[in-house]
């Protein structure tokens, strides 16, 4: 076990761009550049063809082709990152999504030091908007934590939970999102709708499991506590937060003792969480660039 050293863990699907632009940006907000270790699973058993000659100029990366055998997207990833843990050999491990930007400087160290203190892993949670799922521990977009955690935690990665159950919650689902009108957009809009929805998934609980839903629960249970970022609604950032308007309205911004630490693009077409702009990677682009040329 490499001492210090951290392994990224990102999944690649057709995401050679993104994967490319992450890489940089986490080494450039990196205290220290050369105990960083790429580990990319290829979950497009190698048709990305892009994907070698974006990396050839990243240090210390390795690309490793995983035959998934499942088309669906959760299921596809949650077979990765089983596939990658146990080929990790640093005393850390960061599982980030491709589509993330870090605005904070000395991110490693900063996430190193949660853990010293005896943390059990740091990350970005599922947006309060996203009824269903784990708000108080990390998800896999941001899952920082010591390698043998992971390794030792008797858990799965493994999305989903049995057939019965999840036509269950599909059910219950619809009832907490009140058949769709709870989406991103009217929970942020309508204060007593926001509450009323956060009341019924306080009541049902988890009823909207993705990829490490275990591991999320494992990093807060039996007397561990985890070191969550703040996912806000646009109208609920502060004024000195103001210049993050834009991003915070159409993406997923993440906070961290309200200072501004990274953003999910999440394009997906899951109508519950889509703004006018979610799918538009310029307009998030030039989101971020505004927010590091304020920030330098």
């Amino acid at each position: 076990m490499f001492e210090g050293k951290i392994t990224i863990v990102s999944v690649n699907w057709f995401s050679s761009d993104h994967l490319k632009r992450l890489a940089v940006n986490l080494l450039d907000k990196a205290k220290s550049k050369n105990q960083i270790e790429f580990l990319i699973i290829d979950n497009t058993n190698g048709s990305d063809l892009k994907l070698s000659t974006v990396f050839k100029d990243i240090p210390n990366s390795k690309i490793i082709v995983n035959n998934s055998r499942s088309m669906q997207r959760s299921i596809a990833h949650a077979s990765a990152i089983e596939f990658a843990i146990p080929l990790v050999e640093t005393q850390y491990t960061l599982i980030i999504d491709p589509d993330v930007h870090i605005f904070k400087k000395g991110w490693d160290s900063s996430c190193i030091a949660e853990i010293k203190s005896g943390k059990s892993s740091i990350g970005a949670p599922y947006p309060k908007w996203k009824l269903g799922k784990i708000h108080d521990a990390p998800s896999v977009v941001f899952f920082f934590g010591e390698t043998c955690w992971f390794k030792t935690v008797n858990c799965s990665w493994y999305p989903f939970p049995s057939n019965i159950k999840r036509v269950y919650n599909f059910i219950i689902r619809k009832f907490v999102r009140f058949f769709g009108f709870s989406k991103r957009k009217n929970l942020e809009k309508f204060s007593l709708l926001f509450e009323i929805s956060k009341l019924l998934e306080k009541l049902t609980g988890l009823t909207s499991p993705d990829t490490g839903w275990e591991f999320s629960l494992a990093s807060i249970n039996n007397g561990s506590e985890a070191q969550v970022f703040e996912a806000p609604f646009n109208t609920q950032l502060s004024e000195k937060n103001s210049y993050l308007s834009r991003l915070a309205m159409n993406f997923e911004l993440f906070l961290w003792f309200e200072d501004p630490f990274m953003t999910h693009m999440y394009s997906s077409d899951i109508f519950y969480y889509k703004t006018s702009e979610s799918g538009n990677l310029n307009e998030w682009l030039s989101a971020i660039s505004e927010i590091e040329e304020k920030l330098s």
